[in-house]
């Protein structure tokens, strides 16, 4: 099962996430659950990184079965946040859609600051 983390603080700012764990939807190759969140996660770290140049306060650890992204608002510009909160938000909103539709294989858990 993929286990997924949302650290939130006061202001509904996504300030953590962790991704743990393999779906075992299908074998290798053919697991379009563990693909999709894969996709999702990547995406969002290499928009944040390579499109909105966003690399002070970001520590990012990818590998495989793993990945985990802290942000560190205070060094970003109010518009750096607000863009970094829109492409959170749209991860967030991707990763519960695929947990409704395949409950058995992803779980998302929230925490509060």
């Amino acid at each position: 099962m993929i286990k997924v983390k949302f650290l939130k603080d006061r202001d509904n700012l996504i300030r953590e996430i962790e991704v743990t764990g393999h779906a075992d939807f299908d074998e290798y190759g053919k697991d379009i659950v563990c693909s999709a969140v894969t996709v999702y996660l990547i995406n969002s770290l290499n928009t944040l990184t390579d499109i909105l140049n966003i690399n002070d306060g970001l520590d990012y650890l990818v590998h495989e079965g793993y990945f985990s992204l802290n942000i560190d608002y205070s060094n970003l510009s109010p518009g750096n946040i607000h863009d970094v909160d829109l492409i959170l938000k749209s991860l967030e909103m991707a990763l519960v859609s695929i947990e409704e539709n395949y409950t058995e294989y992803v779980n998302i858990h929230y925490r509060e600051v």
